[in-house]
């Protein structure tokens, strides 16, 4: 069962540094001349962090079992929770964005780097391929927010199950 809990503990890791690294790869290529870092993509980068410190105690807590039980419980419980919010803040920004369509991405301040209004004229930084290659880096951390809200999901089923002596345990009824 350690094994287990060890690869969906690696699996939350991994999905949570790469929401991080995507989020802040985003933010830090926003042009904040124009226009502010999206709250969202700030955000994004705090969970992606959260789940980053959150798997970090939860591979602790298999060699301290004082952090077993209800603390990795609430921890990766506000953790899917934190990336459930943010895959669906994302997912309503990018909402109607084709990323292969200049004029919605262009559009979209998740995703345009930064665009200011010139009267009947807006001056972007970037342009088209810059545009499709950060709505693509968006639409995917969007998508490993989602994932890593299952990830966590499974954690805390998981480890509620073992503590509740699923797989053999001694606490369960036994119908022999």
């Amino acid at each position: 069962m350690q094994l287990i809990t060890s690869i969906l503990r690696g699996l939350q890791a991994i999905f949570a540094i790469i929401v991080f690294g995507i989020s802040v790869d985003l933010a830090r290529s926003q042009h904040t001349d124009f226009q502010p870092v999206p709250a969202a993509t700030g955000y994004a980068a705090f969970c992606g962090g959260f789940g980053i410190v959150v798997a970090l105690v939860g591979i602790a807590s298999l060699f301290a079992s004082s952090l077993e039980g209800i603390i990795t419980w609430a921890l990766d419980g506000l953790s899917a929770l934190t990336m459930l919010a943010a895959g669906i803040a994302y997912t309503v920004l990018l909402r109607n964005t084709s990323c292969s369509n200049p004029l919605e991405t262009a559009r979209n301040s998740l995703v345009n780097g930064g665009c200011d209004d010139l009267g009947d004229d807006t001056f972007c930084w970037y342009g088209p391929e810059k545009w499709k290659s950060r709505c693509t880096s968006a639409r995917a951390d969007s998508a490993f927010m989602f994932i890593s809200f299952v990830t966590c999901l499974g954690v805390v089923g998981y480890s509620f199950f073992v503590a509740r002596g699923g797989r053999g345990g001694s606490k369960g009824v036994s119908y022999a």
